[in-house]
């Protein structure tokens, strides 16, 4: 069947495009055939010349039997269609008003559909790139509750050594490191990793050569590094002589032996700068019971998820009994690699792609009632053509040429949009942080995906304006005027309208709602004070700060130049700055209490900050005190918790001289006072349990500024870190930022999926009024002569105008109905990004059908208007 077909197909191409070849086929077969049949006639006595006029008696002419040819050979079919296409070309130039707003129509429907695809693909459809990525898991660790943590360095080895699922496993820990010996210094993005890391992901060396295992391990780790192609040539301007070059990293030397190829990647962001993980500078980091590094492995060969897992569950029951004070309770979890790419960032790209849908679904019904409207003018053109003998299918066909043709120029238009959308997106995707396969660009898929929606949108919005125009009654039609319709078909395009306008308030509905959840966002208490607060980061080198005595020299000369600095009201340090991504956590035990099962201990965030932090953010002390001075080694070891903290572990009563520990350790902290919660992460975070530490008694390498200023803190952004620099000239300051920036960042992914929802819904508020005027305007104009004898019969102007906004009202009215009960089921689905507003809002819901009514009342005007000034004479008239 399938050879038939594809003879067939091939003949019929043949016919096209090789129509003189085919011509002299059918006269050599046409000639073959009246030599064969004259031959009878002449083996009966006639002469040669009567025997071949007989055969071309027989024949019954020789152009029908080419015409029979042609037609069984399938000629014919694709004539016809390169005749409709000829047809409907010199249709739509005749009528350049029409085909320019449905052009533009479809133009607006496809180009959105393929700008946000091209996001979409890019995140979440684009494989990896990297040799079969599905096999590719992270490993996390699980302590003291479900929340994924980091891995241990020493698990790491145990697990590279006893598994048996893995066909290799790496760790990594990315981290900034100072460049100094410079003219400056200077800040790279460094990445610690063991060699086996650039190997799962398949990195090669453009230049030079990658890690050995034995340069990473601990123990026989060198001072290597490899840095990347584009550090390579922006901040070493491509110089061939950096292999073999001494770079001065976190002030020890590393030799250049390598730079990866330009198109190499990393799942979590290229580092500048890979080191070997044996150098990886916080003091203990390498140590079990330190969970600081992350890690990925390569499932073997034919190993599924669930065994491996099972697998490395065995491993940590084990490992557990062999190490109770540090593997307790503690656990493992593989999660695929893509799956915690792109789990964050399908739901909002899930929203843009259902809202640019239903966009394009409103185009549809408007190009479709334009259509519908065409057929209606046209209906005597169809009823000739009918009465002709032509075929419904054959009407029907040319009408959907019609369509797709109209779909094919919107679609080419459309994808000039897109591409324009894409060059305007790529910057907005990057900086909201989405997880991106390569770069947001129209490639094959995105280029596929939008061909075949102009194919889709062509037959979508042109096959029922098809039907109905192609299903007349001769007798009836043939004696109507131009312009005259039957019910069925106003009932289409009733229909249609309703159909948009229901969408369109469906996205109205869901800008709203995000809309309103974020303006709750930006009024919720951070329990801080965000203005003219400036903040930075910076990570001491631990060659040269080898103790917690120079660490808190540095400091305390640090904090003293900064408070100096003319404009600075206060200043303080910690090391997680709010909203600013970093974070550390601790699983904890009361005093006093049984000792908690690790699988089920407490956990809180935990911070370290100096003296007068609290006062710097404005976070209220609500019991106890603040942190002094004199909370320093050898002192009393102190905690401040916050109020969630406290109420939850002492409930109806003072938490103040109370005692706790990070469970692990042998510190008792004593708990000097209380503090209000903040929102650390995000102003949608949950509250959450927070501890405070004192920086001169657990002094640590790296730590951030934060800076109450008088005026604009970015102003004083150069001082600032002039005052650092006057205590140590080598000392990079990165992230010089205002703290309203960081609340503002935290936001940009939500106030990117608001935007770009309103302005779909704007979108669809205008084509739904563009749909509502237009089936007004043809009521209208089927009603001219009705309208003519009101008028005659004594109606005035008012009543005209009232009765066509009537009529378009019991439109809307349908519209309102369907479009609130279907985004009601519609909202649930927006309801995980939604804060502080309900997906069933009334104030949402009541206004957005307002608006559209509005909009609608507005369409209604300009018909009504036209109507209540016709001129009964003339109509009748023209009747």
């Amino acid at each position: 069947m399938l050879d038939g077909l594809w003879s067939d197909l091939r003949y019929r191409l043949r016919a096209v495009f090789r129509r003189d070849t085919v011509e002299r086929e059918l006269d050599d077969e046409l000639r073959f055939h009246l030599d064969q049949e004259a031959e009878k006639y002449i083996a009966h006595g006639m002469s040669r010349d009567d025997a071949l006029r007989r055969a071309r008696l027989a024949f019954g002419g020789v152009d029908r039997f080419k015409e029979e040819s042609r037609d069984a050979r399938g000629t014919r079919l694709l004539e016809d269609v390169m005749a409709d296409v000829a047809f409907t070309v010199r249709t739509l130039v005749k009528r350049p008003a029409f085909t320019i707003v449905a052009v533009l129509t479809l133009m607006l429907g496809i180009g959105a559909n393929t700008a946000i695809f091209s996001v979409v693909s890019a995140v979440l459809l684009r494989p990896l790139p990297y040799h079969d990525p599905a096999r590719l898991v992270m490993v996390w660790g699980v302590q003291g509750s479900d929340a994924m943590q980091g891995v241990t360095y020493p698990d790491y080895l145990d697990w590279r050594a006893r598994n048996h699922v893995f066909e290799d496993i790496g760790v990594f820990r990315g981290q900034s490191v100072n460049l100094t010996g410079e003219e400056q210094p200077d800040r790279m993005i460094g990445s610690f990793i063991s060699a086996s890391f650039f190997r799962l992901l398949g990195a090669s060396a453009e230049r030079g050569r990658l890690f050995s295992d034995a340069e990473t391990a601990v123990g026989t780790a060198q001072p290597v590094a490899v840095i990347s192609d584009e550090a390579w040539r922006t901040r070493f301007g491509s110089d061939p002589k950096v292999l073999g070059r001494t770079l001065v990293l976190n002030g020890q030397p590393f030799t250049v032996v390598g730079i990866t190829r330009r198109d190499y990647e990393e799942p979590l962001g290229t580092p500048d700068v890979w080191l070997p993980i044996a150098y990886y500078p916080n003091a203990g980091g390498l140590q079990r019971g330190t969970r600081g590094m992350l890690a990925l492995a390569r499932l073997a060969p034919g190993v599924g998820l669930a065994r491996a897992q099972a697998e490395m569950d065995a491993i940590e029951r084990r490992l557990a009994e062999e190490y109770p004070e540090t593997n307790a309770g503690s656990g493992v979890r593989l999660a695929p690699l893509r799956d915690e790419l792109v789990g964050p960032a399908r739901a909002p790209l899930y929203t843009l792609l259902g809202a640019v849908g239903v966009v394009l679904l409103i185009a549809c019904a408007n190009v479709a009632n334009l259509q519908l409207a065409r057929a209606a003018a046209r209906r005597r053109e169809i009823s000739v053509r009918a009465a002709l003998g032509a075929a419904r299918a054959r009407l029907v066909r040319q009408l959907l040429t019609e369509s797709v043709l109209l779909a094919v120029i919107g679609g080419a238009a459309g994808i000039a949009l897109g591409w324009l959308g894409v060059r305007a997106l790529a910057p907005v995707v990057s900086d909201v942080g989405l997880p991106l396969v390569g770069a947001v660009s129209l490639d094959g898929t995105v280029l596929a995906f939008a061909v075949g929606l102009t194919m889709v949108t062509g037959v979508i919005f042109g096959l029922v304006p098809a039907l109905h125009a192609s299903r007349v009654d001769l007798a009836h039609a043939l004696g109507e005027r131009v312009g005259s319709g039957g019910r069925s078909r106003m009932a289409a395009r009733d229909a249609l309208v309703v159909a948009q306008m229901a969408l369109c308030i469906v996205l109205l509905v869901g800008a709203g709602l995000l809309t309103r959840s974020l303006v709750s966002l930006q009024h919720v208490d951070a329990g801080f004070d965000p203005a003219r607060l400036l903040t930075m980061e910076l990570r001491l080198p631990p060659t040269k700060y080898r103790d917690d005595a120079s660490i808190t020299r540095m400091f305390d000369a640090m904090i003293a130049r900064i408070r100096a600095v003319p404009g600075v009201r206060a200043a303080a340090l910690v090391r997680a700055v709010p909203m600013s991504g970093n974070a550390d956590g601790a699983v904890y035990e009361i005093e006093g209490r049984p000792a908690p099962d690790p699988a089920r201990a407490a956990e809180t965030q935990l911070n370290t900050v100096s003296p007068g932090y609290f006062a710097t953010m404005r976070i209220p002390i609500l019991r106890g005190r603040d942190f002094t001075e004199r909370d320093r080694d050898g002192a009393m070891r102190v905690v401040i918790v916050n109020d969630r903290m406290a109420a939850r572990e002492w409930p109806g009563e003072s938490p103040i001289g109370k005692r706790i520990r990070a469970v692990g350790t042998d510190a008792w902290l004593t708990v000097v006072g209380v503090v209000g919660s903040t929102k650390h992460f995000a102003l949608d975070d949950r509250p959450a349990e927070q501890a405070y530490i004192p920086y001169m008694q657990a002094p640590q390498i790296f730590t951030s500024v934060v800076a109450r200023t008088a005026g604009d803190p970015m102003a004083l952004g150069a001082a600032v870190r002039g005052a650092i620099w006057r205590v140590d000239r080598d000392q990079p300051v990165w992230k010089i930022r205002s703290m309203e920036l960081l609340m503002r960042r935290s936001l940009r992914q939500r106030r990117v999926v608001m935007a770009l929802t309103g302005t779909f819904a704007a979108v669809a508020l205008l084509l739904a009024a563009v749909g509502i005027y237009g089936v007004v305007s043809y009521l209208v104009t089927r009603r001219t002569q009705e309208v003519g004898i009101r008028m005659a019969l004594g109606a005035r102007a008012t009543d005209v105008r009232r009765m066509v906004v009537w009529q378009g009202l019991r439109v809307v009215g349908a519209a309102v109905l369907l479009g609130v009960a279907v985004a009601l089921v519609a909202s649930r689905l927006i309801t995980s990004q939604l804060y502080g507003v309900s997906a069933a809002d009334p104030v949402t819901f009541v206004a957005a059908p307002l608006v559209l009514v509005l909009v609608a009342l507005a369409a209604l005007y300009l018909p009504a208007r036209r109507a209540s000034r016709v001129d009964p004479v003339v109509a009748l008239r023209a009747e």
